[in-house]
């Protein structure tokens, strides 16, 4: 049976997930130059499958 502290573990992690996201999205959307000043990593040329998801934690966390 969940809980109220269960629900909100989720929620949270939900939301940091969504922050997560949007950030990525930003930065992606910068030239490449303001990626490389900032250290953000150069995206892969094709990721795999199932690589996909695991990509987004390689990255650094501003």
């Amino acid at each position: 049976m969940f809980g109220i502290s269960q629900v909100m573990r989720h929620a949270r992690r939900w939301h940091a997930n969504h922050k997560r996201a949007a950030m990525e999205r930003t930065i992606l959307d910068l030239p490449i130059e303001l990626q490389k000043d900032i250290g953000w990593q150069a995206p892969r040329d094709q990721p795999t499958q199932n690589r996909k998801h695991n990509d987004i934690h390689a990255r650094p966390i501003l």
